[in-house]
């Protein structure tokens, strides 16, 4: 019997290497919830309660709606989160929405850039370490959902011309059953077709 996972924060997980940012009122977000859950047995797996919903406080704080609130809003928000109680997926979840806000203003500023990479590395550490976050079966047995962070970083890392690190992240995606991906093909494509002129010249 599979039993689900939940971690008391993002930063238990291991395999996970994140700092939160200075103040954050841990404690004052941690005090709204229920910090354990009930573990429900089945036959065949398990779930949990967390007091009167299924919503781990990790989810239950995420933003109903991210693309409103500001920038620090939305940053200060996943800070909180990535501090409950929540399944691997839950963080992913939250990682993910955060960087899609911050892409969707990325002209804004090249800071909007540098927090949506770093979220995107810490999602892809977070699903190397728990696959089963981003699947439908135990590690990847039922096969993998949709990971946006692979797009995000192909996109930045082949505009500015970073192909180790492209292809770094397309080797990561081929795991992942995502090395199918336009951009990760172009990142291979490219790598090689530099590496070919090195040893011409």
């Amino acid at each position: 019997m599979d039993e689900v996972q939940w971690f008391p924060r993002f930063t238990a997980i291991p395999g996970v290497q994140y700092t939160p940012p200075p103040g954050i009122d841990v404690q004052g977000v941690r005090s709204r919830y229920q910090l354990t859950p009930r573990i429900n047995r089945y036959e065949f797996g398990s779930s949990l309660s967390w007091g009167n919903t299924s919503a781990s406080p990790a989810q239950q704080h995420a933003l109903s709606d991210p693309s409103r609130p500001s920038t620090s809003e939305v940053l200060v928000n996943l800070a909180e989160a990535l501090e409950l109680p929540g399944e691997p997926s839950h963080y992913h979840f939250a990682l993910q929405r955060a960087a899609g806000v911050l892409w969707g203003r990325r002209r804004q500023s090249r800071e909007m850039l540098s927090a949506v990479e770093h979220f995107c590395w810490l999602d892809l550490q977070l699903v190397q370490a728990v696959p089963s976050a981003v699947s439908s079966g135990p590690d990847g047995a039922g096969g993998f959902y949709y990971i946006e962070a692979f797009d995000r970083l192909l996109d930045m890392y082949l505009r500015d011309g970073l192909l180790a690190d492209a292809v770094g992240v397309a080797e990561i995606a081929e795991r992942f059953g995502a090395g199918e991906l336009t951009r990760a093909r172009e990142a291979r494509e490219r790598f090689a077709s530099v590496a070919a002129e090195d040893e011409r010249s």
